[in-house]
């Protein structure tokens, strides 16, 4: 993932509530199986690694966050550890097999945020994150006809002098 992506999930996920929070863990999960599958032969084996395992960190972090007072905790928990384990033959086999097991990890990915994102639709609650910078980006043009981007912060952050 490159320094564009992460700025966007931190973004994002200073703006999340609950629910929209989850569906970010799995955009930046699935981004990183991506990029894992997406990992050339002559990139070498270090990246596809490293990607996995950030994966791997993700899907650790949706599976600790559960509340397993729910009955769909533990459903979810088990198709958490399906993923998990996928992951870690993939990352054992730098092979076509590997590759088949990241696809299919990124396709129960992508079918549990797309259940995710639809129960956040629904989900009015506030951001988790409070005093965060509200940013306000935009474009200006300069005189040699080129556009040059700007943002400005309106926050209030809490301080007063």
């Amino acid at each position: 993932m490159n320094k564009d992506d992460i700025q966007t999930f931190s973004y994002r996920i200073s703006q999340a509530n609950r629910t929209e929070l989850i569906v970010i863990m799995y955009d930046m999960a699935a981004g990183y199986i991506r990029q894992a599958l997406e990992t050339r032969e002559s990139d070498g084996k270090n990246i596809y690694n490293q990607s996995i395992v950030q994966a791997k960190r993700v899907v650790d972090r949706l599976m600790a966050s559960l509340d397993m007072q729910y009955e769909i905790s533990a459903q979810l928990y088990s198709v958490y550890s399906v993923i998990q384990r996928y992951l870690i033959k993939a990352m054992a086999e730098y092979t076509e097999e590997g590759r088949r097991l990241l696809e299919s990890s990124h396709k129960m990915l992508e079918s549990l945020r797309r259940a995710f994102y639809e129960v956040s639709l629904t989900d009015s609650s506030g951001p988790l994150m409070k005093n965060t910078q509200q940013v306000y980006a935009g474009l200006t043009y300069s005189n040699a006809g080129s556009s040059n981007e700007f943002s400005q912060d309106f926050s209030n952050r809490g301080f007063k002098v």
